[in-house]
């Protein structure tokens, strides 16, 4: 993650104001799928693990949460029965903390207003051995979130990425995760690390790890020492350098088959330009001069351009452009509007314009803000007894819940005439699924289904108002001559599910 929470704050603030206005006023009008224009698949939805995972894992709310976010279920919360989101995608975050007495005469920088929740635990405890047999490894760290990612994997979860804020704090010249620039010496030996976590992972806890992703905004500039979160500045050059030597570093270990991410960039300008440097650069791997961009799988991008005042959706598309038929995840993405409007807003805007195959919120719980979609109490003692005991909902959950409980993996996505509609159809189960978000004006919103040869007459209908009004709201609609109209609520999010639909 980013920004600190106060100065990402004050740069929210004022686009909350503004996302209360439709971008353009619009009278009643007609949404028209294309059923020829195909987008991909859908991957699905996800969170990154990191410190809720720790926060809440080995707690007696662990499973819970794990129910909450990786299960359609209904979940027993804070007094309310909630719909699991249904997540399938989790990054878990390799860390790189330690602790004083690992390494003699070296000595740790923690600072002090570093909460412990977000000091992640490492596993190479000191450089004098890379050998993961050794006593210079502590494979038992870490064990809060590799427990709440086990409890994930129990309910489904089916993609895995492996993710470092940070290198372990004695590559740096700070001697800190907490920020800082890590040693030119130990560029090599960073992705050495993340090769063998991986590779432990897969033979001891059974971990499918599909992909890595060895960066976090690396060329925004902000991780200066001492920061309250990890977080590790490190330049294009650095980074193409970095991904040669991981390529090689999993290839070594028999892990060809792990993809590379990158670069978890704060915004899709910045992206983009990493993204076409590396087109220009190249590597030596396994004695085999490379393009830089031929090494990545997966570009990875972060959304917190959406929370400008301005909604850039033209650097969506250019960065869409730059990757060209390569697979975007948006990895990371979150805000303290409780509202959901602003969640809402980003992820229409994302898939359409973007056209990721997967969408990642930051993290799902926060001890005590709007950047989760639920909060519970773990920011105080991590012996508490009630750690992680749930304290409040946020609408923003159930407008969540409005996209990731109906366009589910295997969707394909389609285009349609409206960028205020996301549009998708499972070829299997036979059902099209349409997600509008409607603006400040109360409107009449009439899709075009005649290019469906069957659909059943009753359509599903569920409705959220960001304020607070309605609640995944069901209701039924009629399709008549081939048309569909809903009456749409000012600031109200529809997701309308069609069965037995044939195009």
């Amino acid at each position: 993650m980013h920004l600190s929470f106060q100065l990402k704050r004050a740069i929210v603030a004022p686009a909350l104001l503004l996302l209360l206005v439709p971008s353009s006023v619009r009278a009643d009008y007609t949404v028209v799928p294309n059923k020829d224009e195909n987008r991909g698949v859908w991957e699905g939805w996800g969170c990154s693990l990191c410190w809720w995972g720790n926060g809440v894992g080995n707690s007696a709310y662990q499973n819970t949460y794990a129910d909450l976010f990786f299960t359609l279920k209904n979940v027993s919360f804070f007094g309310n029965a909630l719909p699991g989101l249904g997540m399938n995608l989790v990054r878990y975050n390799v860390g790189g903390g330690g602790r004083n007495d690992n390494i003699g005469g070296a000595t740790e920088n923690v600072p002090s207003d570093f909460p412990w929740f977000k000091d992640i635990d490492g596993y190479q405890v000191n450089w004098y051995n890379f050998d993961p047999a050794s006593d210079s490894w502590d494979w038992s760290r870490d064990a809060r979130q590799r427990a709440v990612l086990k409890a994930a994997l129990d309910r489904g979860v089916n993609h895995v990425e492996f993710f470092a804020n940070a290198p372990m704090w004695w590559m740096t010249h700070e001697k800190s995760s907490a920020g800082g620039a890590l040693q030119w010496w130990n560029r090599r030996d960073f992705m050495r690390y993340l090769a063998t976590v991986a590779k432990y992972a897969r033979d001891r806890w059974g971990v499918r790890v599909e992909s890595i992703e060895p960066f976090n905004e690396p060329s925004a500039g902000w991780w200066t020492y001492p920061k309250g979160q990890e977080g590790c500045n490190i330049g294009g050059n650095e980074q193409a350098e970095m991904l040669g030597y991981l390529r090689e570093e999993l290839d070594a270990r028999g892990l060809k088959d792990i993809a590379i991410a990158a670069s978890d960039e704060n915004t899709m300008t910045q992206a983009r330009s990493t993204h076409e440097f590396f087109k220009g650069k190249s590597v030596s791997v396994n004695g085999v001069n490379r393009t830089v961009d031929s090494l990545v799988d997966t570009v990875n991008v972060h959304a917190y351009n959406g929370l400008d005042p301005w909604r850039d959706n033209a650097a969506r598309q250019r960065l869409r452009r730059s990757a060209g038929d390569k697979r975007i995840r948006m990895s990371e993405y979150g805000d303290p509007d409780g509202s959901g409007m602003a969640l809402a807003q980003t992820i229409i805007e994302d898939i359409n314009h973007l056209r990721p195959t997967a969408w990642i919120y930051w993290q799902p719980l926060e001890p005590y803000s709007g950047w989760g979609l639920v909060n519970g109490d773990y920011a105080g003692s991590e012996n508490a007894p009630d750690r992680g005991k749930p304290t409040w909902i946020y609408t923003k959950y159930y407008v969540f819940a409005q996209f990731s409980r109906f366009l589910r993996p295997g969707f394909r996505l389609l285009g349609s005439n409206d960028d205020n509609s996301i549009v998708a159809y499972d070829d299997r189960r036979k059902e099209l699924v349409m997600i509008t978000l409607n603006y400040g004006n109360a409107q009449k919103i009439t899709y075009d289904l005649r290019f469906l040869k069957r659909a059943t007459g009753k359509v599903a209908v569920v409705a959220t108002g960001t304020d607070h009004s309605k609640r995944l709201f069901r209701s039924v609609a009629m399709i008549r001559g081939g048309r569909l109209e809903i009456a749409a609520e000012p600031n109200t999010l529809y997701s309308i599910t069609v069965t037995g639909a044939t195009p």
